[in-house]
């Protein structure tokens, strides 16, 4: 159980990011990866009122927040490495600007571009904080959050969430 939701967490950032990713690191369209997570988290029934709190202070945390999320798929020769800028407005927007690079058998780096904006939230789904996207292609995810006791952001093994200040928010 454990172990799924740390896959989840790794795959819904990464699905967030356009880049869904199958359980055998193949590659798979981000709708494919998203659809499941968008009828569980939209149509689960709300959250008790001991939850309400928490939800409230994670998204204060990331509201008018800008963050870099990085990760790596992959073997260390041939894996990809993701950087993301992901701009978590008040207004209940947010705009994702990235990059993917990977380097390939020739010893070149193929670089891919990643832009995505739509609306997020946060929200409990059994029993665990989530940040839920919905992209303005129509593109739903919800990704696991938990905020440490030393104030740092984990949303799974290997991903990295980095505070950078204040998000540029039209």
């Amino acid at each position: 159980m454990w172990r799924k939701s740390v896959q989840d967490a790794r795959f819904g950032v990464r699905a967030a990011a356009g880049t869904g990713i199958a359980d055998d690191d193949r590659m798979r369209s981000a709708l494919a990866v998203t659809t499941s997570l968008l009828l569980a988290v939209f149509l689960t029934k709300p959250a008790s009122a001991q939850t309400e709190p928490n939800q409230r202070n994670v998204r204060d945390l990331f509201a008018g927040q800008k963050m870099l999320v990085t990760w790596r798929d992959g073997g260390s020769l041939y894996g990809t490495f993701f950087t993301l800028q992901v701009h978590f407005c008040r207004s209940g927007r947010y705009m994702t600007f990235g990059e993917s690079r990977r380097q390939t058998v020739m010893d070149n780096q193929q670089v891919s571009n990643l832009d995505d904006r739509g609306s997020w939230d946060v929200a409990t789904f059994q029993g665990q904080l989530v940040v839920k996207y919905l992209s303005d292609s129509g593109q739903a995810n919800a990704v696991p959050v938990r905020v440490l006791p030393n104030g740092n952001i984990w949303v799974g093994e290997g991903v990295t969430v980095i505070r950078q200040g204040a998000a540029q928010c039209r």
